[in-house]
């Protein structure tokens, strides 16, 4: 464990060992947990994800592209 410090501009500069896990511009979750800071890599969703969480038979093509419409409009509102 390393101890780093949250700069005056609420940055935080992590170890290089803990950025060589992590590519370039990867996408955080980040929240507390008590006096804790958790971060947690993002990931994209599958279309195959997508069609699983819809119960019978598969989803159609236009279906899963709709929820992907979807949810990079709720991607994009998140980060505005």
């Amino acid at each position: 464990m390393k101890a780093v410090k949250v700069q005056p501009d609420g940055t935080v500069k992590l170890p290089p060992e803990v950025r060589r896990r992590f590519p370039s511009q990867s996408e955080l979750a980040v929240w507390t947990e008590g006096d804790m800071i958790v971060l947690k890599r993002l990931r994209p969703v599958r279309p195959s994800e997508i069609a699983e969480r819809v119960p019978g038979s598969a989803m159609p093509l236009r279906a899963i592209a709709t929820e992907v419409h979807r949810m990079r409009q709720d991607k994009r509102r998140q980060r505005a």
